[in-house]
């Protein structure tokens, strides 16, 4: 089946889509990517901090790193390095560091019910399919149910601090994973857009959520082909041709991992030598 489809699959059409791609649209999907990745650094440092003294500049870094990390690895491999970076460079204990991730998950799946019920009243998503409209509310319902148990307060010990409890508490962590999530709709949005691919708000958020919901369990490296499949699979309610939306999956994979490498290796790179001149100095005294 592999071998039929690559051989009947338009691929021509999909190198020349990319080929006239606008740059310039790649660069701000680039730029919204980084947006998203700074408010969910920013949203796991307002976690943490209420259990252990740790500084934004570090919260900030592990989550670049984190998502580099994971755009060449598989599973969770970035939680782990976030965690353990958080631990190394700010003395945070494991079991905050990887508590806070968990909380960090139920956070994020609050913002994406606030983003959800801000865009259903002024979008209309995939019209006339009942499929993608029970996807949907079994979507809603499943954060709904995360809202529910985070108000439960039945946390292990190690994380109960993490709760900012019942009420107004949560608000502005929930605000801010809605803002990494709307981001990152801006960033599928340009990143498809710049393909030339005759795309709506509907379209690109349902992009958003088949892609994310499609690489949970992060199969592939990066869920390179995993991300472009459910892309394709999205886009076709749209009747969006298979090459072209091929083609913008294939560019948000780009703005979404070559940026963040360059950053995180900056970041990587500067502090390995830090350490080797600091070496160098206890060495010659």
């Amino acid at each position: 089946m592999a071998i039929r489809f690559g051989l009947a699959f338009p691929w021509s059409a999909t190198v020349n889509a990319l080929a006239d791609a606008d740059p310039l649209l790649l660069a701000a999907a680039g730029g919204a990517n980084i947006v998203s990745l700074l408010a969910k650094g920013t949203v796991w440092y307002l976690l943490v901090r209420r259990v252990a003294p740790v500084r934004l500049a570090t919260a900030q870094s592990a989550t670049l790193v984190a998502a580099a990390v994971n755009s060449i690895t598989v599973a969770g491999s970035g939680e782990a390095v976030r965690g353990q970076l958080l631990h190394d460079r700010d003395g945070v204990a494991y079991s905050a560091a990887f508590g806070s991730l968990l909380a960090t998950r139920i956070v994020e799946g609050m913002g994406l019910v606030m983003l959800l019920a801000l865009a259903f009243p002024v979008i209309r998503l995939v019209p006339g399919t009942l499929g993608w409209s029970v996807a949907w509310m079994v979507l809603g319902l499943a954060l709904i149910a995360c809202v529910l148990i985070v108000n439960s307060r039945r946390w292990h010990p190690s994380i109960a601090g993490l709760v900012p409890g019942r009420g107004l508490g949560w608000i502005p962590l929930a605000g801010m994973a809605a803002l990494n999530w709307g981001a990152q709709w801006i960033a599928y949005h340009w990143s498809i857009e710049a393909t030339h691919v005759a795309i709506t708000p509907a379209v690109s958020l349902t992009a958003l959520v088949a892609a994310n919901l499609a690489g949970i369990l992060r199969l592939t490296p990066g869920n390179v082909g995993v991300i472009q499949g459910s892309i394709v699979l999205g886009l076709e309610a749209f009747k969006i041709p298979a090459a072209q939306a091929l083609a913008g999956g294939l560019a948000l994979q780009a703005v979404q991992v070559l940026p963040v490498l360059a950053i995180a290796l900056a970041f990587v790179g500067a502090r390995g030598f830090r350490q080797l001149a600091s070496q160098r100095a206890g060495t010659v005294s």
